[in-house]
């Protein structure tokens, strides 16, 4: 039970910025609106900026609902927030009384049945004296049920703050959510589509404006030419020079001008058919791209349609079905796909950039729940600027260490997930990293290395007893290198713990247990490599596949992971569960699967205790 964390006033403070500048923006709305009405001053410039007005209010107020949204969303949070903190501490506080009430009634109740044992046995004197004593013990034993039941008040009190607060968030973020999508700023498919032809017709126009401006000034040249051959045949004859003469000048003029109108034609044709040429490839490469596109087309549609029938007769679900038809398809249909998975394995052969380390002080308890909370955490350290959450410009990786059952530091490490869905970006969990870890999983990724580099920083060495961690892209990082044989040589893998990840096409060793958690609805676990064996029914795999409300991001969504590991793991909820967390007598070194969870201990160099160690990357050459 503690406290909750969050800044209600950075909270206000940051919504009443966002609502400030809503109202600023509908006050400028309203002065262009002024501008844009018709007035007594009339010509083209002045309609022109009523023009030009009236458009810009428009964009303009197209951002204000964005604003002026967020604004309220973050406000509401605030409230809800710091309403939730003021229960959760309360809740606190009463729970720590009712404990320490709880403790006291309970050794007040040991020393009377102490005192009464003592008194029976002193073969029946003092009648009166027993009876005082058990009005006594059952007056501590009324103290110690009713401490009790306060703690547990006390704990509900606590659990309903933290839901207010989360339904709170929950809402907040899908009030933000709903007016960022539906912003009228956000441009269309059409909108890209006209902007590339946009584009290439301003091409072609400069192009040509080249070409027309060389065939006037060639055109100018032989106009003034012409009026100074002229101009010379008419001062010779006024000066009555010799007709020889005149003849001469004449053939030369003249011989001049039929080889500068050769010129002129010869450009001319030239251009012609330059342009010419230039829209004919432009429509035989149209035509062969159609054409190629139409006939991937429909090998992709015949192959899938015949892969998907053939996967559900092989018992397959619909969504893995799908998936495994889609991805075998796709590749036979466009086989130029092998290029881009080649260029981006050549975008991991790098070496990441190592930023910084980040310690954090040591939480009283580790569980699968705070877990996700530190997968959810290093996926929203990666994203520095908190106006651009499409962008992730670093790549975080955490490592907690444990106490081990024979005194040995063991170690956890979480890995995080995909947060840029774009190639070229800074970070090393993009979708760079996504293609090269399924489809070549012979090149180490960008991110791999930067766990490897990470681990070694922590002072974790050969030998050492190591947990890996991770969700969508960090399941399948994580999976890609217990399978390695140069890592899992390494390193003692006792377990992984993947959600929404991709892992049965990978040959894990059978002494690292792998919890495979996934979603029925969620196709991300589906997109094994279809070229690859098939490890699901491996002994040391335990799979939990369950349904669930499809309606955000198909189940893919680490809070609805965060979820399922509770019900079905903590909770007991599933027989997979229960036997991964079980103990294993024949486990490597004597090391369960619990001893990575409980207290971290570790110490800085002022004995102070460390919970976890974050290490910040970017890409490298």
């Amino acid at each position: 039970m503690d406290p909750l964390d969050g800044d209600p006033v950075v909270l206000r403070s940051t919504g009443q910025r966002y609502r400030e500048t809503a109202t600023a923006i509908r006050a400028a709305v309203a002065t262009l609106q002024d501008i844009a009405r018709p007035g007594a001053m009339v010509s083209v410039a002045i309609d022109r900026v009523r023009t030009d007005a009236a458009h810009l209010a428009d964009e303009v107020h197209a951002a204000e609902s964005r604003y002026g949204e967020t604004g309220e969303a973050l406000l509401d949070y605030a409230t809800a927030l710091a309403d939730a903190q003021e229960r959760a501490v309360r809740a606190i506080a009463d729970h720590d009384a009712a404990t320490a009430d709880l403790g006291a009634a309970q050794r007040r109740e040991r020393t009377l049945r102490a005192e009464r044992t003592t008194l029976l046995a002193s073969d029946g004197e003092g009648a009166g004296d027993l009876t005082s004593l058990d009005r006594l013990l059952r007056s501590a034993g009324g103290d110690a049920a009713d401490a009790d039941a306060a703690a547990a008040a006390a704990r509900r009190r606590y659990d309903d703050a933290v839901a207010d607060r989360d339904r709170a968030a929950r809402a907040a973020i899908g009030r933000i959510h709903d007016v960022v999508e539906g912003s009228d700023l956000n441009d269309s498919f059409w909108d890209d589509v006209g902007g590339v032809f946009h584009d290439l017709v301003d091409f072609l126009a400069d192009a040509l404006e080249a070409i027309v401006d060389a065939i006037v000034a060639v055109l100018n040249a032989i106009a003034t030419l012409i009026v100074a051959v002229l101009a010379v045949i008419a001062a010779i004859v006024l000066l009555g020079l010799a007709i020889l003469a005149v003849l001469v000048l004449a053939l030369v003029a003249f011989a001049v001008l039929v080889l500068l109108v050769a010129a002129v034609l010869v450009v001319l044709m030239v251009a012609a058919l330059v342009v010419l040429g230039l829209v004919v490839a432009a429509l035989v490469l149209l035509a062969i791209v159609v054409a190629r596109v139409l006939i991937g087309l429909f090998v992709f549609v015949t192959g899938f349609a015949w892969l998907f029938a053939v996967n559900l007769l092989r018992g397959m679900d619909p969504v893995q079905a799908l998936v495994q038809a889609a991805i075998p398809a796709l590749l036979t249909a466009f086989p130029e796909l092998w290029a881009v998975i080649a260029l981006a394995s050549l975008q991991e052969t790098g070496t990441p950039d190592f930023v910084d380390a980040e310690s954090h002080r040591r939480r009283r308890h580790e569980s699968l729940d705070t877990l996700f909370n530190d997968l959810i955490a290093i996926d929203d350290a990666g994203h520095l600027d908190p106006d651009d959450d499409a962008t992730n410009h670093e790549s975080v990786v955490r490592i907690i260490p444990f106490v081990g059952p024979d005194g040995e530091i063991i170690y956890r490490v979480h890995i995080p997930s995909t947060q840029q869905w774009t190639p070229g970006g800074t970070s090393g969990n993009d979708v760079t990293s996504d293609v090269v870890a399924k489809m070549n999983q012979a090149q180490q990724t960008q991110l791999e290395k930067m766990v490897i580099d990470a681990m070694q920083r922590a002072g974790i060495q050969p030998g050492d007893h190591v947990m890996l961690a991770g969700w969508s892209l960090g399941g399948i990082t994580a999976g890609n290198l217990a399978a390695d044989p140069a890592f899992n040589s390494t390193y003692q893998v006792d377990a992984i713990v993947v959600a929404g990840s991709s892992v049965d096409d990978l040959d894990i060793p059978h002494t690292t247990r792998v919890l495979d958690i996934s979603h029925t609805t969620d196709p991300v676990p589906r997109t094994e490599n279809p070229y690859l064996p098939d490890h699901s029914d491996d002994p040391n795999r335990y799979k939990i596949d369950v349904p669930v409300d499809p309606s955000d991001d198909l189940g893919h969504n680490a809070k609805k992971y965060q979820e399922t590991v509770n019900s079905q793991v903590t909770a007991g909820g599933s027989q997979a569960g229960r036997d991964f967390l079980a103990d294993d007598p024949g486990a490597p070194g004597g090391v369960q699967v619990s001893d990575y969870f409980g207290t971290p201990a570790k110490h800085d160099e002022d004995g102070n205790p460390i919970g976890s160690t974050d290490y910040a990357y970017t890409r490298g050459d």
